[in-house]
């Protein structure tokens, strides 16, 4: 009975410790999108694209879209971001994101970010979702789209 008693109290602090790593780890993925939002208020195309995987998937009302390399993913947001600057973006954060670990190596993250004008009033809400890949440089976007703010996942 003792041993047996051992053997729960092992293979529960075994699932305890692989929760509060996934944990962490998803907590490692918030911070990284974070920091995406951040390059996004600075309108820095070239940290934008930093945070994707190479080759990365947008799936945008035309379809998908693959570009193989972050200076394809630069090109892209270098125009994005100066037609959102056109239209009076200032800078964005995100409103909610949640996070669900597959395993060490993917995620998924879903949320809604706000665009604001510099005068603080709200310019759009969007819902994006992410899959995101563990790399040796960190959590890198491998896959993106936009969506409206009511389909956002949730995942809890």
């Amino acid at each position: 009975m003792a041993t047996l008693r051992g053997i729960l109290v092992l293979a529960a602090g075994a699932a305890w410790f692989c929760n509060a790593a996934a944990a962490g780890d998803e907590q490692a993925v918030v911070q990284t999108l974070e920091a995406y939002e951040q390059a996004w208020s600075r309108h820095d195309a070239h940290a934008v694209a930093g945070f994707y995987y190479e080759p990365a998937m947008r799936v945008g009302k035309g379809g998908p879209a693959v570009r193989p390399t972050r200076a394809d993913q630069e090109a892209f947001f270098d125009g994005f971001l100066r037609g959102l600057v056109a239209r009076g973006y200032e800078r964005s954060a995100w409103e909610t994101i949640e996070v669900r670990q597959f395993d060490p190596q993917s995620a998924i993250a879903s949320g809604i970010t706000v665009r604001y004008r510099a005068d603080g009033t709200i310019l759009e809400r969007v819902a994006v979702t992410y899959g995101l890949w563990r790399t040796g440089e960190g959590w890198k976007i491998f896959l993106s789209t936009t969506h409206p703010p009511e389909t956002a996942l949730q995942f809890r």
